[in-house]
């Protein structure tokens, strides 16, 4: 489960990174069309949120079932 939760947290991480300090700089200057790089670190943001979520949410479900 850690490795899962590593893993979303580097998608978080990286996703983030690239669509705020590299794609928000290059659609200001170049264009109004979205790159694919840059969908790309919007997924990758959006789903190591999701998959962080659903780890914390998979152990505490797990530590409240120990605990009865």
């Amino acid at each position: 489960m850690k490795f899962f939760r590593f893993i979303g947290s580097l998608a978080f991480v990286v996703g983030l990174f690239t669509a705020i300090f590299v794609g928000g700089l290059w659609q200001v200057y170049y264009s109004p069309l979205i790159p694919w790089w840059l969908k790309i670190a919007i997924y990758c943001l959006l789903g190591g949120i999701l998959l962080v979520l659903l780890t914390v949410a998979l152990e505490q479900k797990k530590g409240k079932a120990h605990e009865e």
